[in-house]
């Protein structure tokens, strides 16, 4: 069958990486189609939280405010709390700030120019939807199930089916964002981590609910009840809008829990609803169930994210707990890694293969440690929260019963302890409620090419080479987040990254610099901050050269280089670019 389509780029899959793959491709200029198997968007809740590096990316997209709109507000997002139930006994077993609320909203705000915020996919893919056929209206393709996709010389060939045809499309890249659902295993690519973990089922359903909630301020709500064996047997629930909220019995809610007293197969929606009322201890509670589903708990990563010319990004890559709302984070954030690569090596493929490669290395152990991290976060409900309440599993309900009563018998001789324990779990916690570190701290180590971060890389990571999680420490280290600064020009407050070129690197300086040190084959967008009001003098402070040094950033406000530009000869600055790039010259 002859190829009767070509594009430079094809995206299989039309969920929020698939859809932000394009919209990043779109405003580059970049020609493409996306194809999606289903009739439209996302019809289960599934990813909720957004945090600030994705808001970021979505801030470039032109679809911020949109989200926000549309986002929960915040006095109903930045909490989380621990319940035995919610009926007339059940008690409050613990409560926090979380994402950003509440105590840290201040520590958060000076990270980034956009917040962490609460949106569920149901209502955030019509959002991407709208903004990529605005885009790109005849390249959007839904209800197009891709069959084959196979490398075939130095292109991609693509067989899908449109309207009940079977076509075949001919691509110079193609990217997989079909969450994992089949390419990654047709290409034999192996999955690395833990698989099958346990069953879960999640009930989305409409409910007037928040006026019983005794705090209706927490966004999500665990339970751990003493009778039904603590956290993975009892469940949690957040509510989902929609926002702005009018009436109680239109708000929505998730929720999820573990299948452990039956198969799998037979925990249909009757079960989720008598396992529901049984959780919250409200026998009579009014339910409009709008979705029931089934999943899996799994912890992967793809062995290879690159294989020819064909990209895995998002859950094709990567299949994350969702406890720290890290997997759809992470496969933007692959997506934006991507793209910038990719509008380079349509110019000129030799030239930029190895950068394309960079893809793997800098993405890959990305997607591994976040995945260990919702695995931890995961296990840490049963393991801490669970051991300080002292219930378990094991234990008969009567058991458990006695245990958590000590809890909350402020006269019980183990009152002291179990709280102590119970303080010492939120800590364990952060790592899922209070982690920019892992949020927006993570960095790339290979692109650190003058290896200036040394064994701390700022404060970033600890001794042992993992992350620090609790705190992110800002830095022009190259590899690292450019950092947050506001500037202001002609009276107007402007975010540094604003400034960032989206098709070239931006050479940030505050002196004049040489027109010659201006490579010809890539163009470099200058800003000169000493244009603007530096307003509370942090650049300054944080840009890590002199008054006559630069600070190089990538397209996806990665920082490349740092150093002084006044002793910088023309071959030596286009050596340094070419490194920064990965080039590699045609023989």
């Amino acid at each position: 069958m002859a190829s009767s389509h070509s594009y430079p780029i094809a995206i299989i899959g039309g969920g929020p990486v698939g859809l932000s793959s394009s919209i990043l491709l779109s405003l580059r200029g970049i020609p493409h189609i996306l194809f999606e198997r289903h009739s439209d968007t996302s019809i289960h809740p599934k990813a909720c939280g957004i945090n600030q590096r994705t808001s970021e990316i979505f801030r470039t997209m032109g679809i911020e405010d949109e989200v926000y709109r549309h986002a929960g507000p915040p006095e109903v997002t930045g909490r989380t709390a621990w319940y035995t139930s919610l009926g007339e006994d059940g008690k409050e077993i613990a409560s926090r700030d979380a994402w950003g609320g509440g105590q840290y909203a201040e520590e958060y705000e000076s990270f980034s120019p956009c917040r962490y915020c609460i949106l569920p996919q149901i209502r955030l893919e019509p959002i991407l939807k709208r903004r990529a056929v605005e885009l790109n209206p005849e390249g959007i393709q839904y209800g197009a199930a891709v069959r084959e996709v196979r490398n075939e010389g130095r292109n991609v060939k693509i067989t899908s089916v449109i309207n009940g045809e079977e076509e075949l499309f001919e691509a110079c890249f193609a990217l997989i964002a079909d969450g994992g659902r089949m390419f990654t295993d047709q290409f034999g690519v192996k999955w690395l981590g833990e698989s099958n973990l346990f069953d879960m089922v999640t009930a989305h359903f409409r409910s007037p609910l928040r006026s019983l909630h005794p705090d209706p301020r927490n966004f999500l709500t665990w339970f751990s009840s003493p009778e039904m064996g603590g956290s993975t047997r009892t469940g949690y629930l957040y509510q989902i809008g929609p926002w702005p909220s009018t009436r109680p019995e239109t708000d929505e809610w998730v929720f999820a829990c573990g299948i452990i007293e039956s198969d799998p197969a037979e925990f249909d929606e009757a079960t989720m609803l008598e396992r529901l009322r049984k959780t919250l201890a409200i026998p009579d509670l009014p339910v409009e169930m709008l979705s029931f589903s089934h999943w899996t708990v799994n912890c992967l990563y793809a062995e290879q994210w690159r294989i020819g010319n064909v990209f895995l990004v998002g859950d094709s890559a990567h299949r994350i707990p969702p406890w720290g709302a890290l997997g759809m984070n992470s496969g933007i954030q692959d997506a934006q890694n991507l793209v910038w690569k990719l509008d380079l090596a349509l110019k000129d493929v030799v030239r930029y293969n190895a950068l394309l490669n960079t893809y793997e290395t800098e993405r890959l152990d990305v997607g591994r440690r976040v995945g260990l991290t919702s695995l931890h976060n995961m296990r840490s409900h049963s393991s801490v929260i669970d051991k300080a309440l002292g219930v378990s599993a094991e234990q008969s309900a009567e058991q458990n019963e006695k245990a958590a009563a000590e809890y909350f018998d402020s006269d019980h001789p183990n009152y002291p302890a179990k709280r102590a324990a119970m303080e010492r779990a939120q800590k364990i916690l952060d790592t899922e409620f209070k982690a920019p570190g892992f949020e927006v701290g993570w960095f790339y180590p290979s692109a650190d090419i003058n290896h200036e971060g040394g064994s701390t890389h700022g404060g970033q990571q600890l001794p042992d080479g993992t992350l620090e999680s609790e705190f992110y420490f800002q830095s022009t280290i190259p590899g690292h987040h450019l950092p947050h600064v506001w500037l202001e020009k002609n009276g107007q407050r402007i975010a540094i990254r604003d400034l960032v070129a989206l098709s070239k690197l931006t050479l940030i300086v505050e002196s004049p610099i040489s027109e010659t040190l201006l490579d010809d084959r890539v163009e470099i967008e200058v800003i000169n901050a000493a244009n603007c009001f530096d307003t509370d003098g942090k650049w300054r402070k944080i840009c890590g050269v002199t008054l006559i040094g630069g600070v190089l950033v990538r397209p996806d406000d990665i920082v490349a280089w740092r150093g002084e530009l006044h002793n910088l000869s023309l071959p030596n600055w286009k050596a340094l670019i070419d490194k920064v790039l990965h080039v590699t010259e045609a023989i």
